[in-house]
């Protein structure tokens, strides 16, 4: 890595930090201090990591955050975190502010904080003691360290693999759980959104657990279901799915949506393509949508949803919350696609949204996690009829929901 890339780095009450002062929290993110980069020093060729600091009274803007996501991507050449720090304490809108900034060229993957009460590291899904009070106080320092990884590197194929492959059973949902009949429902919401006649040929792109797919190849007495994924594990859950479902016809790959296994060579395009959740997690969304259309049969049918980052919630949780799970960041809204979609050869037929925005995913998971489960009824109720009045209702109706989906059929010839 060359900290001194022709870019300028931008004009900030910049301090020098020593990699060794922050070495546990370092090492808890899998970095040797000695091959961390910094503003004034020049780091060997490679080096995994750059590291900047800013004073307790900076105030940085967003213009400047900016520019510095750029001067950083060019510094690391695309592969190096982005190591930022900021001393003192910071509210959670202003981390969230410079997450914000940071994108797209760099997602922030971690929140490492220096207090007397001790060092901790943050992530979207856990919160881990890297130090203890008295360590933290004999190091003196307060503020936030942001980590943040390169786009590219966390929408990478191997990286989004090994994420699915570690946590396929998660997608999978819990049968009797509190949360388990609204999983299902929502999957049965999108796969019958579809309107096909009884024996077609259907395809679920980027299947995770298979749910989608299954619930329209039962309903539509589909001749054959195939589905693939990038995750090994999700296909075999997937399967396992099917089988237990009934599907008669079923089969099943690994693979990507840029380069889709199916429909294998001298196979016939799909009648229905279905993929729910998916584009959200494509690094490069227009060769994603390419490899997509080009599965469908013309005059064949594609039901695509997503979730909707223009909706009241995510708008919130962009203003509040330093840390989110990349697709939230990555995702395009509901009429980019249509728009996309409609290039390629498609015209659109429907669009719906579910999942009502806050408070109902906060009372959702009160539900689960406070209430076992009283109020799993009563509010899978209020959710499928919100969904169905959505309909009447259109946009911006919609934007009060944090899911869209889409139907649209392809031109012949």
């Amino acid at each position: 890595m060359d900290p001194h890339p022709p870019a300028e780095l931008p004009r900030l009450p910049w301090i020098d930090l020593d990699p060794v002062r922050i070495a546990p929290a370092l090492r808890d993110l899998g970095l040797d201090p000695a091959r961390v980069a910094t503003r004034g020093a020049r780091a060997q060729d490679g080096a995994p990591a750059l590291l900047l600091a800013l004073d307790a009274g900076a105030r940085p803007e967003v213009p400047a955050i900016e520019a510095l996501a750029e001067w950083a991507r060019a510094a690391s050449h695309g592969t190096g975190a982005l190591l930022l720090f900021l001393g003192g304490q910071r509210s959670e809108r202003e981390l969230a502010a410079v997450r914000n900034a940071l994108w797209p060229r760099f997602h922030l993957a971690a929140l490492v904080e220096h207090s007397s009460a001790g060092t901790v590291r943050r992530t979207f899904s856990e919160r881990a003691v890297v130090a203890s009070a008295p360590e933290a106080a004999a190091g003196a320092l307060r503020g936030t360290l942001l980590v943040a990884r390169p786009r590219e590197i966390v929408l990478a194929p191997e990286f989004t693999v090994d994420k699915f492959d570690q946590t396929a059973a998660g997608w999978n949902g819990t049968p009797g759980s509190p949360g388990y009949p609204h999983y299902r429902w929502m999957r049965r919401h999108v796969g019958l959104f579809a309107r096909v006649a009884p024996g077609a040929r259907v395809l679920d792109f980027g299947c995770g657990a298979g749910w989608v797919g299954i619930e329209a190849a039962v309903h539509f007495a589909a001749a054959e279901l195939c589905a693939f994924d990038p995750s090994p594990a999700m296909v075999t859950i997937a399967r396992r799915n099917a089988a237990a479902a009934g599907v008669a016809r079923f089969r099943a790959r690994t693979g990507f949506g840029e380069r889709p296994p199916f429909p294998a060579a001298g196979q016939a395009p799909f009648d229905l393509v279905l993929s729910s959740g998916v584009i959200s997690f494509a690094a490069d969304p227009r060769a994603w949508l390419d490899g997509l259309c080009a599965t469908v049969a013309p005059g064949g049918q594609l039901v695509i949803g997503d979730v909707h980052r223009g909706s009241r919630g995510f708008r919130r949780r962009r203003r509040e919350r330093p840390l989110l799970p990349v697709r939230e960041m990555n995702a395009l809204t509901r009429d980019e696609v249509r728009a996309e979609l409609e290039r390629r050869g498609f015209e659109h037929g429907a669009s719906a949204a579910y999942q009502l925005t806050r408070p109902m995913p906060e009372v959702m998971h009160l539900n689960e996690t406070r209430l076992a489960g009283a109020l799993t009824w009563p509010l899978l109720w209020a959710n499928r009829a919100l969904a169905a009045l959505d309909g009447a209702l259109g946009s911006p109706a919609q934007d009060q929901f944090d899911s869209w989906v889409m139907r649209l059929r392809r031109r012949d010839g």
